[in-house]
């Protein structure tokens, strides 16, 4: 479904420019495959930003340390003797005895001390406080960095179909490029589904052309006698009578749907043309 959503906004990118430019002043397809080119570019850095986002969102970076001796991060602790998990069981307290001052950090199962000098004091105090505070709060912050790495992947997993449904519908663009006539203008395109194609509606001023990968239809405007748009919160439904039979394509926005039958309309004669 993703992947589906994603390739209709890029056969909407190709076909912006022909809205924009004047078709007797530029070769469409060129046209279409530029704008590709030119979201392609922005996917790529979209994919950077997101894989940089999901690195930092997986690497625990240290909340505070006292040197080797211990060093805090966000769900662990780790000694010289070791890594050790936090949990709310875990203390962290300042011993003084005589000119010995340690650092004791105890939870049921283990105990770890680290002696200091004097002048460490206020520092090492710190860290006993960041200590207990982080193994008060290890669950909210495990739900944290949880829902953190989770957004960086759905991210990232959006920005990976995002690319591939700009290759995918380039490859579109290259397949229309091969069918459209030298003498033959595009004028209109739209994102369309038949028959479970997703794939790219095209109106020229010749024919209208359903191209999806492995499905192409075409209608010379000649050989249509009737064309109705139905359907309006849902994705519109254009069918298209000819003498061999109804060609219906799905899944296109109402606006454009009307804005292409009116012009399916415009190249057919007779008063079969029904709305």
């Amino acid at each position: 479904m993703a992947h589906s959503h994603s390739k209709r906004e890029a056969i909407e990118v190709a076909a912006r420019p022909l809205r924009e430019l004047l078709v007797q002043e530029h070769d469409e397809i060129a046209a279409a495959q530029r704008a590709l080119r030119h979201a392609e570019r922005t996917h790529d850095l979209a994919i950077d930003l997101a894989a940089r986002q999901l690195r930092a969102a997986q690497t625990a970076e240290p909340l505070a340390s006292y040197g080797h001796e211990v060093i805090l991060y966000a769900d662990c602790l780790s000694t010289s003797e070791g890594n050790h998990a936090l949990t709310p069981e875990v203390k962290a307290r300042l011993e003084t005895e005589g000119d010995r001052s340690a650092l004791v950090i105890e939870a049921p199962g283990w105990r770890h001390e680290v002696s200091f000098p004097h002048r460490d004091n206020r520092k090492v105090n710190r860290l006993a406080e960041q200590i207990e505070a982080a193994a008060l709060n290890v669950e909210a912050i495990r739900r944290a960095d949880l829902a953190n790495t989770r957004e960086a992947e759905r991210l990232l997993g959006g920005a990976h179909a995002d690319r591939a449904a700009i290759a995918e519908v380039r490859a579109l663009m290259h397949r229309l490029g091969e069918l459209v006539k030298d003498d033959e203008d595009v004028i209109d395109m739209a994102p369309g589904i038949s028959a479970g194609h997703d794939g790219v509606l095209v109106a020229t001023d010749h024919r209208l052309l359903f191209v999806a990968l492995r499905r192409t239809l075409v209608f010379p405007y000649d050989e249509i006698s009737k064309v109705s748009v139905k359907g309006k919160w849902f994705g519109a439904r254009l069918a298209l009578s000819t003498a061999a039979g109804t060609g219906v394509i799905s899944g296109i926005s109402p606006r454009h749907a009307a804005e292409i039958g009116d012009l399916v309309r415009s190249r057919i004669s007779g008063e079969t043309a029904a709305a």
